[in-house]
């Protein structure tokens, strides 16, 4: 009998979760204001007002948003958890001919020449930072999304977090040296790819997930 409620208490869990692309201006909307609270409130971060992304905060009735220049090229996907959104990411093409990130480091001709999304905008909320199933919903129905239409996925990353949560879902480590984005950040960052054709990651659903 306690197997038997263990099991539909995992099953209910399991369906509270739903991941899907972020379609609407009301759900982006959400996700940049997901963003914000996580970067500028919590991780403090306020980036240069002449910063080639164009990113600035656009005020609004509900908060402030995080937005840039390359949202016109994203595709945002994010999971909700009883219809609040707990995690979000966005996988942008490139605008005027670049990738967000070639105005602050060159990419590997392979990325350039191939059908690539840069990844950036990954937050999830504290309150499911320490499970995996989140972005675990997330990171697979994001694959099954783009599979058949990209090559690959790419982002700059710092490690330990959250480069090794990208790690776990299938990326590896590009053969660039660590950099920064702007000569005033504490810390450097690596160039990370997901091979969208390799269907054993864990984003592709084909490994399980280890802590």
């Amino acid at each position: 009998m306690s197997t038997h409620k263990s099991l539909l208490g995992a099953q209910s869990k399991e369906l509270a979760f739903h991941s899907k692309p972020l379609e609407s201006d009301h759900e982006i909307r959400i996700a940049q204001r997901l963003v914000y609270r996580v970067f500028v409130n919590e991780m403090g971060w306020i980036p240069p007002a002449d910063n080639p992304s164009g990113i600035q905060f656009v005020e609004d009735q509900a908060a402030p948003r995080f937005v840039d220049h390359f949202d016109q090229t994203a595709l945002w996907f994010g999971t909700f958890y009883h219809q609040k959104l707990i995690a979000c990411w966005r996988f942008c093409q490139p605008l005027d001919g670049k990738f967000e990130l070639e105005h602050y480091q060159p990419l590997p001709n392979f990325l350039k020449a191939s059908r690539s999304l840069e990844v950036t905008r990954l937050v999830i909320d504290p309150s499911h930072r320490k499970r995996s199933r989140g972005l675990l919903h997330l990171a697979q129905t994001t694959y099954r999304h783009l599979c058949d239409r990209f090559d690959y996925t790419f982002a700059a990353v710092e490690f330990p977090h959250p480069g090794d949560l990208y790690l776990k879902l299938g990326s590896k480590q590009a053969d660039v040296k660590p950099f920064k984005y702007s000569p005033l950040d504490p810390n450097e960052v690596q160039l990370i790819v997901l091979d969208l054709k390799n269907r054993e990651t864990l984003a592709s659903g084909y490994r399980k997930y280890s802590q």
